[in-house]
């Protein structure tokens, strides 16, 4: 049985505040698959997890430089895949058993994610401002419905 979670965010705050709630549920090892078009809040609920882990500093999307490793406890990876032609040789696995890794668009690349302890959160727009769906995915790829209608916690 899958356990769907699902949050409206009626702004940058509640993404901020969403991504610092979700720190406890994690640990070094699972994959937050992170996927939502441009513009839907991915890399701030990151900020908003780093925050939550203590992390003081500047978060940025990992866009250009692929991978953002981040000092906490638990490490974080944060990467971005939306730049990529081939997703071979990037090194995702070197970080699978000491991080907890975050990335965002994993979708151009689904068959690197093949690791037990993975989840997708989804974001989409909303007309009251995103929604975000919260899922676990086992490694065949498939996930629990898409939770639907005003679901604020």
């Amino acid at each position: 049985m899958f356990n769907v979670e699902a949050w409206t965010l009626e702004s940058e705050e509640d993404t901020l505040e969403l991504g610092a709630s979700l720190v406890h549920r994690f640990s070094a090892g699972d994959l937050l698959l992170l996927q939502g078009p441009l513009g839907a809040g991915k890399t701030t609920l990151v900020r908003g997890f780093l925050a939550g882990l203590g992390w003081n500093q500047p978060v940025r999307s990992p866009s250009f430089n692929l991978l953002h490793e981040y000092q906490t406890d638990p490490q974080v990876l944060h990467a971005d895949l939306y730049r990529l032609d081939e997703g071979k040789g990037l090194g995702l696995e070197d970080y699978w058993d000491s991080h907890l890794l975050l990335v965002e668009w994993p979708e151009r690349f689904p068959d690197l994610f093949q690791i037990p302890h993975r989840w997708v959160l989804k974001l989409e727009f909303h007309p009251r401002g995103r929604l975000a769906v919260l899922a676990p995915q086992n490694p065949a790829g498939h996930s629990a419905p898409t939770a639907q209608g005003d679901l604020s916690p």
